[in-house]
């Protein structure tokens, strides 16, 4: 996709951008960003939403193929991302179709929220070329044992995880990119007073 050029925030908003490798704790640093009062988005659910619009389903359907969906007439996103997966030229055409409807969505719930902060868990967020779009980076980080276990924990396969890290920058790529970098390898509460520290500064200071 064509990078993008400019902020999706508004004037006086701080918009972080959340990412981290696979099984990093994105998902859980996002609730707890969220449970300090910030607006939480996640791209991967703004994403899952446009795939049920038309305009979305009928190209995908027509480049992938019908086999790509349920009898309920849903995309099968387990089946669409095991394709992707395996061939950059694929991926790169889907991220090239979503990605600026994903950031024009973004946009449009951080203008109409009151909120002055908010985070955008973005898995794919320097892959993508967006680290400009954001007030800072904040990048999740642990032990390459630990975040394999963690995937490993959740039903995938050794292959599955594998063919999704080749997809990514490598965990130490996204952590030097990162304008800051918070360790999750302990417990919840750990992260939770880390995320406390980060969204109280803000907040205190009128970070913009």
């Amino acid at each position: 996709m064509e990078r993008a050029k400019r902020k999706i925030g508004a004037r006086g908003r701080t918009v972080i951008g959340l990412t981290g490798p696979i099984a990093s704790g994105k998902s859980l640093a996002l609730g707890l960003f969220v449970k300090e009062g910030a607006l939480g988005i996640s791209a991967d659910e703004v994403s899952a939403s446009l795939l049920t619009e038309p305009a979305c389903y009928n190209r995908i359907l027509r480049k992938f193929g019908s086999d790509k969906i349920l009898t309920n007439g849903l995309l099968d996103k387990k089946k669409l991302a095991a394709e992707i997966f395996n061939s950059p030229a694929k991926r790169e055409w889907l991220e090239s179709l979503l990605h600026p409807l994903i950031l024009k969505r973004i946009h449009s719930l951080i203008t109409r929220s009151k909120k002055k902060i908010s985070v955008v868990e973005a898995p794919l967020l320097f892959e993508a070329g967006l680290a400009e779009c954001f007030t800072f980076t904040v990048c999740l980080a642990a032990p390459d044992k630990i975040l394999e276990a963690r995937a490993l924990k959740r039903g995938w396969s050794r292959a599955q995880y594998g063919s999704r890290i080749k997809a990514q920058l490598s965990a130490a790529e996204k952590c030097a990119r990162a304008d800051i970098v918070l360790e999750n390898a302990g417990a919840a509460r750990e992260l939770a007073g880390k995320i406390k520290f980060i969204y109280r500064f803000l907040k205190e200071t009128g970070r913009r």
